[in-house]
């Protein structure tokens, strides 16, 4: 398994699951813009896809697929409302772990609702803040930025900034 940092790090870029204000400006397919995005050198992203869909209940269903360089893919799954509570976040290794042993997902993700184009977003992992920033969709809906930053266990802050483009309108799958 990872390392908590590392865990940390993965986990703010896949904890971005719509907020009602956002709904239906976040929903679609979303692809990463390597050149757009602000990442840290070796930050282990070759790739990302995101696909957010609201289901009846309310609750917004996130899924990243993501290729590392070597390429490698992850996943992660995300289902949350934007009402500030904690929400586990599945991803390929944790819920192995789970699966195997029942192991309660170590990484959380809450987010709350700043106006109809943003939210507040916060992943934790065993309850200690990890990741923290906000999430845009532009006013015209064809882009979404996630500005946030990594605390490591010893508070130093790293920023990461990642620009997605839509490619598929939503309820396309």
């Amino acid at each position: 398994m990872r390392t908590v940092p590392a865990s940390i790090a993965l986990a703010l870029l896949f904890f971005t699951t719509g907020a009602s204000a956002q709904v239906p400006r976040v929903l679609g397919t979303w692809e990463l813009d390597l050149q757009a995005s602000d990442l840290p050198k070796g930050f282990p992203v070759a790739s990302e896809t995101r696909s957010y869909d609201l289901r009846n209940d309310g609750y917004l269903v996130n899924i990243v697929i993501r290729k590392a360089p070597n390429g490698h893919p992850y996943f992660i799954e995300v289902v949350s409302k934007s009402d500030g509570k904690d929400y586990p976040q599945y991803q390929w290794d944790t819920l192995a772990e789970f699966q195997i042993s029942g192991t309660k997902m170590p990484v959380t993700y809450s987010e709350t609702v700043l106006n109809e184009y943003s939210v507040n977003v916060i992943a934790k992992f065993n309850g200690r803040v990890g990741t923290k920033g906000v999430r845009r969709v532009s006013p015209d809906g064809k882009t979404m930025k996630i500005e946030v930053v990594n605390i490591d266990q010893n508070g130093k802050e790293t920023p990461l900034s990642l620009v997605f483009n839509r490619v598929g309108p939503p309820g396309e799958k």
